[in-house]
Parts: structure tokens; C-alpha cells; sequence
């Protein structure tokens, strides 16, 4: 199905997401736990880290061993599209973050990593939260499968030029064409 109308068929639950976002330094696993999480999927580029960084910054590395300690083994993600990082990556994750599983699958909103996330944790979809930086891929991805959708954004970011670009590119676009489909078709 088109993008324009997934987001069409969403749009509803896509702006209370979007209403409802919260600062990535302010989630907790007692958060996500009370939207009725027993599984979490964080995304990484945006979420954890700047993008393109291989590893997560203090706020992200703090948020995922918080999760960590309170989740059950086995239920706690990253989730990454960007394949071209996915061998130092996986290795950075099995080393400095025991018990986080990293996932590279095809591009959210594709289901293939909620779905690979579900099978390794033994968690319906429903009762794991996406938490994503982008409105038109994870978090829709949450919507549509009736995942936990978290619509996280940060404070800030220590970032390179390069991934500011790529963000500029990515998330901001997404946010428009959202409120250009609600204009257009109304909530």
C-alpha cells in the first residue's frame, strides 16, 4: 500500500502519538512499563545515538542498561535499518551491552524487526513498545501492528554535520507530510 495512504488510514492515531511525544532523557523503563510494555524496541540512530554513531551516547547507553536491569532477559532491542554499520554494531552491542539483542531488518515500517523481536522474546506484538524517532517508519510500523507506539524525540544531540543532514532529511520531512495529510483529509 502507498505510503500517503497508510498515513491516511492512520492519521488518527498517528497525531496522538505525535501529541504525546516525549524527550528520550525523560523515558524510563517504569514508563514504558506502565503503557503496558513487556518488551521495548529502541531504534538507534536518533534515539540512542546521534546518527550514523556506531554506539550509543551517555543518554541512550544509561536509557538501555536502565531497560536492561528491569526487563526480563531477551526483551529489550535496538533496531536498526542501516545495514552499511551492521557488523560493528552487532559486535559493539554483544560486547558493551549484554543482554540487548541489535536487529538490522528491512526499513520500518516494514514489520519484519517487530516481528523477529516478538518471536526472540516470546511477546505478543502488542505488549512490545516501539520507541522511534520517526513518525513515517517506526512508530506507524507500532500503529499498524498494534505494537506500543513511543514517538521519542531528544533535547539535544552532539552531533556531526553529516548526521544533522540525515536527520534534517529524514525526520523533519516525515513530521511534514503528516500535518500536510491532516490538512488535506482532516483527523
Amino acid at each position: 500500500m502507498p505510503l500517503l495512504n497508510r498515513i491516511k488510514d492512520n492519521l488518527a492515531p498517528l497525531f496522538a502519538v505525535y501529541e504525546n511525544r516525549i524527550f528520550v532523557e525523560n523515558i524510563t523503563p517504569e514508563y514504558l512499563a506502565g503503557k503496558g510494555a513487556k518488551a521495548v524496541i529502541f531504534d538507534h540512530d536518533g534515539v540512542l545515538s546521534p546518527s550514523l554513531a556506531n554506539c550509543p551516547d551517555t543518554t541512550g547507553e544509561k536509557l538501555l542498561l536502565a531497560t536492561v536491569k528491569s526487563f526480563d532477559e531477551d526483551t529489550v532491542f535496538v533496531l536498526s535499518n542501516t545495514r552499511r554499520r551492521k557488523k560493528e554494531r552487532t559486535k559493539l552491542f554483544q560486547g558493551s551491552f549484554p543482554g540487548v539483542t541489535y536487529l538490522v531488518a528491512k526499513a520500518k515500517p516494514d514489520p519484519e524487526g517487530l516481528f523477529t523481536a516478538a518471536h526472540i522474546s516470546g511477546v505478543d506484538t502488542s505488549s512490545i513498545a516501539v520507541v522511534d524517532d520517526g513518525l513515517l517508519t517506526g512508530v506507524l510500523m507500532a500503529v499498524e501492528m498494534g505494537a506500543i507506539p513511543v514517538y521519542a524525540i531528544r533535547k539535544s544531540l552532539d552531533e556531526t554535520i553529516e548526521a544533522k543532514l540525515t536527520r534534517l532529511v529524514t525526520t523533519w520531512p516525515q513530521i511534514a507530510l503528516l500535518k500536510v495529510v491532516q490538512f488535506l483529509f482532516g483527523r
